[in-house]
């Protein structure tokens, strides 16, 4: 009876994981969907989704004008969000420029990492940064960022290399430093 039941479990486990892996059952993806974790690509469109609560910005100068310039870091002491400054380096920013064509600076302590942007293309509050760097170390290379904008001037960028997540850095609009506490570490001993 025992070995009837295992039989009859079994078998039922291969015929539920056989129906669970029919294309049929999968849910749609929508280009939307995905388009946060794609590896950017040069001849990559605009995408022109519209979603019915938020409707989503087809011109990428637009969005650029659209966006605060300077973001600062926040680093969770507790349950508030403060300013942190190490001893051995400044905050991270995030800057945004155009002088001739439009850049993302990432400030980390004294590094600076500077990359062209591509494409930015936003949808609902989430705007998704196409960028592309040069240097003489790494050569070419293509890097995605995502800025995604809550209610109280914080936002959390999302850093991407080729396809998967790095880091996730919560911000403020520069503009809103003065509602944080700043906290410098002492000098680093040596």
């Amino acid at each position: 009876m025992k070995n009837f039941v295992l039989q009859l479990f079994i078998l039922g486990s291969f015929i539920f994981s056989l129906t669970g892996c029919n294309s049929k059952n999968d849910p749609v993806k929508t280009p939307a969907a995905d388009s946060l974790l794609q590896k950017p690509q040069a001849d990559q469109k605009i995408s022109k989704n519209h979603h019915s609560e938020t409707k989503s910005s087809d011109d990428p100068d637009e969005t650029f004008r659209s966006l605060p310039k300077e973001w600062t870091m926040l680093t969770k002491e507790g349950s508030k969000y403060i300013i942190y400054i190490p001893c051995d380096y400044q905050n991270q920013k995030i800057l945004l420029s155009n002088h001739g064509k439009y850049a993302l600076e990432h400030i980390i302590g004294q590094d600076a990492y500077y990359f062209q942007i591509k494409n930015i293309r936003k949808e609902g509050n989430t705007y998704l940064f196409e960028l592309h760097e040069e240097n003489a170390e790494k050569g070419k290379e293509d890097v995605q960022y995502t800025l995604d904008i809550k209610d109280n001037n914080q936002a959390v960028w999302g850093v991407y290399n080729d396809e998967r997540k790095m880091r996730a850095i919560t911000t403020t609009d520069s503009r809103f430093e003065n509602k944080y506490k700043t906290v410098e570490e002492p000098p680093c001993l040596e």
